[in-house]
């Protein structure tokens, strides 16, 4: 899983780094990064949509 996230571009690997390794809350995240809350959370998601796209394509699970 990990080596799939390294795979993805910085703006998303980063957040999610921090948000589910460091276990860090996307308040923090926004503080650390300069960056609004809502961008965060925003990252996250589309990271979390670039990821399933890859783990798809490795895994060939359904929806």
């Amino acid at each position: 899983m990990w080596e799939a996230v390294s795979l993805l571009p910085v703006k998303y690997r980063e957040v999610i780094h921090l948000y589910y390794q460091e276990d860090m809350t996307t308040a923090q995240i926004a503080n650390l990064l300069n960056k609004q809350e809502s961008t965060v959370r925003s990252l996250l998601r589309r990271g979390r949509m670039v990821l399933k796209d890859q783990l798809k394509e490795v895994y060939d699970f359904e929806e």
